[in-house]
């Protein structure tokens, strides 16, 4: 089987009520790797979890449209600070990589929420520039992205709950998932 196949089976399976163990033990080893296996697994979206957790879901949407504005703002003013080209570029590439999120949000997708995690996980220190000249401004900033960061992670893990940092959780050398 590719992946396509199991990744198809996986939702089959899942959607029928089977346990994730249980899927994981029949499908492995049937063309694709175990991680690979586990992380398909691992982000298919429960509707229950998804109902449940509704109102996470759209505030988690809500920060990322704030975010598309605030790359449309960076953007327009980077154009009129130094380069119409060098604004309008940053501005259409933020704007496509924040759209995305809303997307991936929006559609339940655990790669967003991955992806999000990620990024702004690895632009956290730049978070720290300025600090020294305008502290109370740099520290305010610093405990926005850390809420926002630790928020995303909150949801992240209500609505895919086998997932570790960004892969699926593994114990003793074993795949387990939470039925």
């Amino acid at each position: 089987m590719n992946k396509k196949e199991v990744r198809a089976k996986v939702t089959e399976m899942l959607s029928a009520g089977e346990k994730k163990q249980n899927v994981f033990a029949e499908l492995s080893g049937k063309g694709v790797k175990d991680w690979v296996l586990a992380n398909f697994i691992a982000s298919h979206v429960d509707l229950r979890r998804c109902t449940e957790n509704r109102t996470h879901r759209r505030i988690v949407i809500a920060i990322a449209y704030v975010q598309v504005v605030a790359a449309i703002l960076i953007g327009l003013y980077m154009a009129a600070d130094s380069s119409v080209t060098l604004g309008l570029v940053f501005g259409a590439m933020a704007l496509l990589l924040t759209a995305l999120f809303v997307w991936g949000f929006s559609k339940n997708k655990a790669g967003a929420y991955n992806a999000f995690l990620f990024l702004s996980l690895t632009q956290f220190p730049q978070q720290f520039k300025g600090f020294s000249e305008n502290p109370v401004v740099t520290s305010v900033r610093l405990a926005i992205a850390l809420g926002i960061i630790t928020y995303v992670g909150f949801v992240r893990y209500r609505l895919f709950p086998d997932f570790v940092f960004l892969g699926a959780r593994k114990v003793n050398g074993r795949y387990v998932f939470s039925d």
